[in-house]
């Protein structure tokens, strides 16, 4: 019965991310409509409908809009499964990205590249290589820091404070730039927009994230028993120490490269395993797919929001996402501290 309903819910969630995935090709400003959506993605695909749209209209779509989409799908199933692998290894469950400070090494280091060495950035594989070492190092602060004592909130309270500090480095960057174009662009990458998804630059975060995510899916059995304890872990003949270090670099890695494709994007890591693991339980096995898409569709629509609200001008994706993750945040903290304030 519970195969049958991961497989149910597995193909109404691949469903629902193909029916976001095209509405938000054909949501904007330029007219876009559905039909011509499904012209121009058959044609470039298949060859069919020949000039059944306009040139334009294939621009838009095919050269902005669809790899836009991929990326918040890359952006938003590398973030939730991120997530669920930190909650996995710390035995907690607020445990994610942005909120233990992940984000905000990446940011900080990235920043530092624009500032010190800005020429480098148009090289395609800087950026990602500085955000991982941010990242990873901004992690093992968090962990060494969170995870010395038996309170396991010290964990959050450690990503928040390694947070605070890291972005007052990237701040302290970005106030000492001379362009104010760089400023306004910096400021905007931060706050993390989709904006600059091109062809030539979806490559690294796309397939950074999927072996990440094969990665932690491989150990999905493994974050099934140190859920229950490391001790638990240890009986099993399972590696816990090995295993939590291997995830720091894989949810590292994978933080980094989307940090620097889109900025920053909180709470995804966060909201997304809670809702997938109220509805199917807390086997990673299917947890961890299932979230993929989940964060996919997640930030497919928010996304949407972002270049709507306001049309035409565009907002920052990562607005959206901290209004829905601060009061999930705000609401699952009451209550995992049983209703009291």
């Amino acid at each position: 019965m519970k195969k049958n309903r991961f497989i149910i819910i597995g193909i109404l969630m691949l469903f629902i991310i193909v029916v976001s995935f095209i509405f938000a090709m054909s949501v904007g400003t330029a007219g876009v409509t559905w039909l011509d959506t499904y012209h121009i993605i058959v044609n470039k695909l298949f060859g069919l409908y020949e000039g059944a749209t306009e040139d334009v209209m294939v621009k838009i779509i095919w050269d902005l809009r669809f790899p836009r989409a991929i990326l918040a799908v890359a952006v938003g199933g590398g973030l939730a499964v991120a997530g669920v692998a930190m909650q996995a290894i710390t035995q907690n469950v607020l445990a994610e990205p942005y909120i233990l400070g992940v984000s905000s090494g990446a940011s900080a280091t990235v920043t530092g590249v624009y500032f010190f060495a800005a020429s480098l950035v148009y090289v395609s594989f800087v950026i990602p290589i500085f955000a991982f070492a941010g990242a990873m190092l901004s992690m093992i602060m968090v962990y060494k820091i969170g995870m010395t004592g038996r309170n396991n909130n010290r964990l959050v309270l450690a990503g928040m404070t390694v947070s605070v500090i890291l972005n007052a480095v990237s701040q302290f960057f970005i106030s000492m730039m001379d362009s104010n174009s760089a400023i306004r662009s910096v400021t905007m990458w931060m706050m993390g927009s989709l904006a600059g998804a091109r062809w030539n630059n979806l490559l690294i975060p796309c397939v950074g994230v999927v072996i990440g995510f094969v990665y932690l899916f491989l150990n999905a059995r493994a974050y099934n028993a140190m859920s229950l304890g490391d001790e638990t872990a240890i009986s099993l003949g399972i590696d816990a120490r090995q295993i939590k270090k291997r995830t720091i670099i894989a949810v590292s890695f994978i933080t980094g490269i989307i940090v620097s494709a889109a900025g920053l994007v909180g709470f995804v890591g966060f909201i997304i395993p809670h809702i997938v693991r109220s509805i199917i339980g807390s086997d990673h096995r299917k947890t961890l797919p299932i979230c993929f898409i989940g964060g996919g569709i997640f930030l497919l629509w928010m996304d949407i929001l972002a270049r709507t609200i306001m049309a035409p001008q565009e907002m920052a994706i990562g607005i959206f996402t901290a209004f829905c993750g601060g009061p999930f945040f705000a609401w699952l903290l009451y209550r995992k501290n049983g209703g009291k304030m």
